[in-house]
């Protein structure tokens, strides 16, 4: 009996220490970097996750993989269905695997092997490439994921519906045909798009930059013209991230003219500007005094005067008397007079409901009055001391959405980005580019 008792303890230590052997040499594998093959005709191929196809039984049970058949593959990409939104994107280096890719951003290990595995049919893992890409979109409608891996000479799309992943394997486009459409807005932007068969996605990029800057019930007006120049990705299905591109966008009547065009850095940044390389929904602002000195920052503060711990929405900066105030932005009086503590005081409103005020001054500029224009540089009035104040300076403030912010924190709260030296050099070479290729269309569309 002592002896079957010992039989069963040996069999049952023997098992486990078994099973742990396995399971550290699996989860070895499974988080293995990758090597640099050093066959010089293969030296810039990355080994990757041999173990994929050799594990797929140990794939958690509610996840199964499936391969598309041609009956399926509408599936992919389709992003009226899902709406897919790109979050993330991850370029290839030594050491890098699918597996830890996607478990760094949060993916179950589970759920990062079936996808591994999912592709691996299709493009063997282990011949992904360095400087491949693979980009993680998701789905606002039900949280799903969509993975693209793109290969020097291929694209993939996986998708997860139901529990099981769907791979498709989409080819890179031979060309990109390029789309100029122009029209004349007869009810509304939106309507008139879509008569003019504008795609969705440019219709929604359009709308996103514009409304940064105008507003669409108030501004767009019967007559207005649009003019929209995009890409059109043949070998991507209909409604795939990717398929259509704006390069270029532009609103204009008789009290509206803005164009955006997309742009994209040295280090390989893409983003849409204005005609003067300012991002949209952004501005490049100047400084309300030749010099700044600050004298009282913006926070909880000590009032000089009443001696109370009151909050300090602005900043005061050292000024002598008379000394010349610039608006920081083209914009439009929206209040010019006396104001309380702040004595003499100028508000000015500028786009994407960003406002300037001016305090303390001495005087106003000649002619200013409510409801005036103002240029960027213009003087607006002249440093004193008028209200509640102990000495000559200039209470500056900022106001975005109607909150006065940091003037400090100005970029950060309006995720403000424009161009500068050499970059802006460039931008205006590709925007000159644009506009040639639009002139010529123009001319296409006049004499046909």
């Amino acid at each position: 009996m002592q002896f079957l008792l010992k039989n069963k303890i040996i069999i049952i230590s023997s098992s486990v220490i078994i099973l742990l052997v396995v399971a550290f040499f699996y989860f070895k594998i499974a988080i293995q970097s990758v090597q640099i093959i050093s066959n010089p005709d293969t030296a810039n191929i990355i080994l990757t996750e041999e173990f994929i196809s050799e594990n797929s039984a140990n794939v958690s049970e509610n996840v199964q993989i499936k391969k598309l058949d041609s009956s399926q593959k509408e599936i992919i990409g389709k992003q009226e269905a899902y709406n897919f939104e790109l979050v993330d994107k991850h370029e290839f280096k030594t050491g890098d695997t699918i597996v830890g890719i996607l478990r760094n951003r949060g993916f179950e290990l589970s759920e990062a092997i079936a996808l591994s595995n999912a592709i691996n049919p299709i493009i063997p893992v282990k011949l992904i490439q360095i400087g491949d890409q693979i980009e993680i979109y998701r789905s606002e409608k039900d949280r799903s994921y969509k993975i693209i891996l793109i290969t020097e000479g291929a694209r993939l799309a996986v998708i997860k519906e139901k529990g099981v992943y769907k791979a498709d394997l989409i080819r890179e486009p031979a060309k990109l045909n390029y789309v100029y459409k122009e029209f004349i807005i007869d009810d509304n932007f939106y309507e008139s798009s879509i008569r003019n068969d504008i795609p969705d996605s440019i219709l929604n990029k359009a709308i996103e930059l514009h409304s940064k800057n105008i507003n669409f019930s108030r501004d767009i007006r019967v007559g207005t013209k649009s003019k929209l120049y995009y890409t059109n990705n043949q070998s991507f299905k209909k409604g795939e991230n990717g398929k259509f591109e704006l390069l270029y966008s532009s609103l204009s009547s008789k009290i509206i003219n803005e164009e955006f065009f997309l742009y994209q850095t040295t280090d390989e940044k893409k983003n849409y500007y204005d005609q003067d390389g300012i991002g949209a929904g952004g501005m490049k602002i100047i400084s309300p005094l030749r010099r700044l000195i600050e004298t009282s920052k913006y926070g909880m503060r000590i009032h000089p005067v009443s001696g109370e711990e009151k909050m300090h929405y602005g900043i005061d900066y050292a000024a002598e008397l008379n000394a010349p105030i610039f608006a920081i932005a083209d914009g439009v009086v929206d209040f010019i007079g006396v104001k309380g503590d702040f004595g003499n005081y100028i508000r000015l409103s500028h786009a994407n409901n960003v406002k300037s005020a001016y305090a303390h001054l001495n005087k106003f500029s000649e002619n200013l009055i409510k409801g005036s224009l103002v240029n960027q540089t213009d003087i607006i009035g002249y440093a004193g001391q008028t209200g509640l104040s102990t000495g000559v300076h200039l209470h500056f403030e900022i106001i975005v959405n109607e909150k006065r912010i940091n003037p400090n924190k100005f970029d950060e709260e309006i995720d403000n980005y424009f161009l500068n030296d050499l970059e802006l050099t460039g931008f205006y070479i590709e925007r000159e580019k644009i506009r040639d290729d639009i002139r010529k269309l123009e001319q296409k569309i006049t004499y046909q």
